[in-house]
């Protein structure tokens, strides 16, 4: 599993600042130490109950009829760390997924793990904890529709 420290081995990465370096590392998530213990110890994460309606096959269906939510308002989908941090709530959530960005606000009816665990990918990069929690689940297929645009990490 990669961690932050690994980032620094990433030629990109070198190259930005210090600050946006710091800035990058501060909206990872990361599994915590009893998550991996657990992992460990084949102990699975408890799910919470749906209502009738919101499986993941609803919401496939669901996605499959969104209107694509891609940015386009001329700055070529590039959001910056600043305008992500801002979407961090139950109704206005987006996160990063290998440096793309989702709107994942219509998701929290779905999520088999509860609203409080989507609720640490919001506003965040969750990419290296959906990784250690779900490696065998298609992220893009599945929010496909909800791309927002791209993680700028340039120096302002």
């Amino acid at each position: 599993m990669t961690d932050k420290n690994q980032l620094n081995n990433n030629i990109h990465f070198q190259q930005l600042s210090l600050e946006m370096k710091e800035a990058i590392k501060s909206i990872m998530v990361m599994p915590t130490e009893q998550e991996i213990e657990d992992k460990k110890n084949g102990k699975r994460k408890r799910k919470v109950p749906l209502p009738h309606g919101h499986s993941q096959l609803d919401w496939m269906k669901k996605q499959s009829t969104a209107q694509p939510c891609f940015d386009t308002s001329g700055n070529g989908g590039k959001i910056t760390i600043q305008e992500l941090k801002k979407h961090n709530n139950e109704n206005d959530a987006w996160t990063v997924y290998k440096g793309r960005v989702y709107n994942i606000t219509d998701y929290f009816q779905f999520h088999p793990g509860g609203k409080i665990e989507l609720l640490r990918a919001a506003g965040n990069d969750c990419t290296q904890m959906f990784e250690f929690t779900h490696s065998w689940v298609n992220f893009e297929a599945m929010m496909l529709k909800y791309l927002v645009g791209y993680l700028s990490i340039e120096d302002n």
